[in-house]
C-alpha cells in the first residue's frame, strides 16, 4: 500500500496540503467557503482558449484512483475551469486529452452551456499533468483448449488425432476449425 500510495502523478510535497474531501458540486454550493484551498481534480479537457494574460481549459471531471489518473470516464460530478496563467499550447492542451491538477479554488465563474447557465468552479494551477486516453486491449479469439499441450509434465499424455493438424497443414491458418461435413 505504502509503494502505491508514493506513485502519484503530482509531487509529494503539493499532496500534503491537499483537501481530497472538497468536491466540485460542494465548491458550486458555497465558493466563497472554499476560496484558498487546495484540490487535486481531474478528467478529460473538453476545450483551452488562450487569451492576452492567460489560458483557460475546460474539463470535465472524473474520478481519481491512488496515482491521481482517471479510473472512468464514464462518471463526473461537473465541470472545472482551469486558469493558468502565462501561455499553455493548446495543441498539447487539446480535446479528449486526460488531465491531472493540483490547484488553489480562485472562485466560481458563470458561463453558459448551450442555453443553460451553468457555474464553474475556477482553479489556479499549482501542477498539471496531461495523459493521451488509455487504449482498450483487443484480444483474439482462442483455438479449443484441447489442441494445446497439457501445462504439466505427463509422460503419458497423448494427443488424439486430428484430421486439421497444423503440423500436416502449417498453411491454413484456420486448421482449429472442424471441416464442413456434406
Amino acid at each position: 500500500m505504502l509503494f502505491i500510495a508514493g506513485c502519484s502523478v503530482i509531487s509529494k510535497d503539493i499532496r500534503r496540503e491537499i483537501d481530497r474531501t472538497i468536491t466540485i458540486p460542494i465548491v458550486q454550493a458555497n465558493p466563497d467557503a472554499y476560496i484558498g484551498k487546495k484540490v487535486i481534480w481531474g478528467g478529460v479537457i473538453i476545450s483551452s482558449k488562450n487569451f492576452k494574460e492567460n489560458t483557460t481549459i475546460e474539463v470535465l471531471q472524473a474520478p481519481l484512483n491512488l496515482r491521481d489518473r482517471i479510473k472512468s470516464s464514464n462518471q463526473s460530478s461537473g465541470r472545472f475551469l482551469i486558469k493558468a496563467e502565462g501561455y499553455l499550447d493548446v495543441a498539447i492542451y487539446k480535446q479528449d486529452k486526460e488531465i491531472t491538477v493540483a490547484g488553489i479554488i480562485l472562485g466560481t465563474r458563470l458561463q453558459k452551456i448551450g442555453e443553460a447557465d451553468y457555474i464553474y468552479p475556477l482553479l489556479k494551477p499549482l501542477q498539471i499533468r496531461i495523459f493521451n486516453p488509455l487504449e482498450e486491449t483487443h484480444y483474439e479469439p482462442l483455438p479449443p483448449w484441447s489442441y494445446y499441450p497439457p501445462y504439466f509434465y505427463d509422460p503419458f499424455y497423448y494427443e488424439p488425432f486430428f484430421p486439421y493438424d497444423p503440423y500436416l497443414y502449417p498453411d491454413d491458418p484456420y486448421w482449429w476449425y472442424p471441416p464442413p461435413f456434406p
